[in-house]
């Protein structure tokens, strides 16, 4: 009975083994369709996984960089991690989800991405002896920073900065509404020693209703996208000169009016003058003629004709009288056009003042701008030393680092040949307690087969002893 259990229990394992065997060589290692995205100093998941599940617990598992040059990232043997071997960039930074691996979830985690990490990544079930790979882009941003550069005309320069891309963004204007502006050119591009892009962009602006607008940098590639909005105060504009022009003009008809207005004043003197002149001309003729009629008693007929010349002369002093009274309403008229001109020409004048004051105000403001303009190239001066001194601080860190790194690795070689010369003597001396458990095993059994074959003749003594009293005890 205790035979066929055994035999059961045995049949049941074989099965049981059969059966995780024939399970775990129908999975496969799946990966992602998609590239894995990331962020400079982001933590992220390289996917990997069994399908269907199984338990990855007793398998082995080894993650590697395959591009440019392949780097051993992170090393899962006998049931635990493994850094034996690991490229030294990804020291303290991979890790696995063991509690996720009698699910079948062999993922790794990477801490503190850098741009050296973008590259395809290999997951390789070495126990299966079947893989997949995962791509990960690394990209990198940062928020971009407007500025007043200016005036141009009515507008107004604003230009868009952003620095710490990559790979290479776009850069692009919009007014309130997200309509593009076109640009003052192409944008400007600047790499820097560590492969990050810094894009600038300039673009003038006229006045608006709510004088917003935005500069958008955005990376297709790694879809990301960052915007600044500004808001640009009025006073910032350009004063328009319009009024100045439209009181130029106004005042050129003024004289023009002015002039014209003279010159008829004078012509209607002048006419004026000759009329009052052929009129005194005339009194004097007729007063004479009259005279002459007195004195010389002329006949009736010379008398009439001399009348209907009197007449003649004195309806031609009538109309000059009524020309006369025309000229002097006329000349009435111009004098209060005059006037009307004289009242315009003083409020353009005050307009012409309030332009002035504007031009002031405007050289002013430009002189403020100036002024900023000048602040801000200090304060780009300023940063710019800073982050140099900041680049060097970091360069001489992470030389620092380096050392550091390689003086612990060859620490850590010294350990593992010493540990490699400790475990070889302790195999040397394991041999050595064994040859000599060995020659003590032997010489033990020596020594018992001895015992025993002692043992023996004394039974056999006693046996022939004891053969011999009962003998003796029969005979008596």
């Amino acid at each position: 009975m205790k035979t066929f259990q055994t035999s059961a229990a045995w049949c049941l394992g074989i099965l049981f083994i059969s059966v995780s065997l024939i399970t775990t060589g129908s999975s496969e290692v799946v990966g992602p369709a998609d590239p894995v995205v990331a962020l400079t100093g982001d933590d992220i998941i390289l996917p990997c996984s069994l399908k269907p599940s199984v338990s990855a617990e007793d398998m082995i598992v080894e993650w590697t960089r395959l591009n440019p040059k392949a780097e051993k990232v992170h090393l899962y043997l006998d049931s635990r991690d493994s850094f034996v071997d690991q490229f030294p960039s990804y020291r303290g930074r991979t890790s696995m989800f063991n509690e996720e691996l009698k699910n079948g979830n062999v993922s790794l985690k990477l801490t503190n991405v850098t741009l050296s990490d973008a590259g395809r990544y290999r997951c390789f079930i070495q126990t299966l002896k079947k893989e997949t790979t995962v791509q990960l882009l690394v990209g990198a941003v940062s928020q971009p920073v407007i500025s007043i550069d200016g005036t141009k005309g009515w507008g107004v320069v604003l230009k868009c900065e952003s620095g710490g891309w990559f790979p290479e963004p776009q850069m692009e204007w919009l007014d309130s509404s997200g309509t593009i502006l076109p640009a003052d050119g192409p944008p400007e591009r600047h790499r820097d020693s560590e492969g990050l892009y810094t894009v600038r962009r300039h673009v003038t602006v006229n006045r608006t209703g709510n004088n917003r607008f935005t500069c958008r940098v955005n990376q297709l590639e790694i879809n990301h996208l960052k915007e600044t909005e500004i808001h640009v105060p009025d006073e910032v504009f350009p004063k328009s000169q319009v009024g100045l022009i439209v009181g130029l003009l106004i005042a050129v008809a003024v004289v023009v009016l002015a002039a014209s207005a003279g010159v008829f004043m004078w012509r209607k003197h002048t006419e004026e003058k000759k009329c009052r002149k052929q009129l005194e001309k005339q009194k004097i003729q007729s007063t004479e003629l009259l005279e002459d009629v007195n004195k010389r008693k002329a006949p009736s007929s010379f008398v009439q004709n001399l009348t209907e010349q009197l007449m003649a002369a004195k309806k031609q002093i009538e109309m000059l009288s009524k020309d006369k009274d025309d000229v002097t309403r006329e000349k009435d008229g111009l004098q209060g056009q005059l006037n009307d001109v004289t009242r315009e020409k003083d409020g353009l004048q005050g307009l012409l003042n309030d332009v002035t004051r504007e031009k002031d105000d405007l050289q002013k403001q430009t002189g403020q701008l100036e002024k900023l303009r000048n602040e801000k190239d200090e304060h780009i001066q300023n940063l710019t030393g800073e982050m140099e001194k900041l680049r060097n601080e970091k360069d001489e860190h992470i030389q620092n680092l380096t050392g550091e790194m390689e003086k612990l690795r060859n620490e850590k070689d010294k350990v593992i040949r010493e540990r490699d010369e400790h475990i070889q003597n302790l195999t040397g001396e394991m041999e050595k307690l064994r040859n000599e458990k060995d020659e003590h095993i032997q010489n033990l059994t020596g020594e018992m087969e001895k015992l025993r074959n002692e043992k023996d003749k004394v039974i056999r003594e006693r046996e022939s002893d004891g053969m011999e009293d009962m003998e003796m005890g029969g005979v008596f």
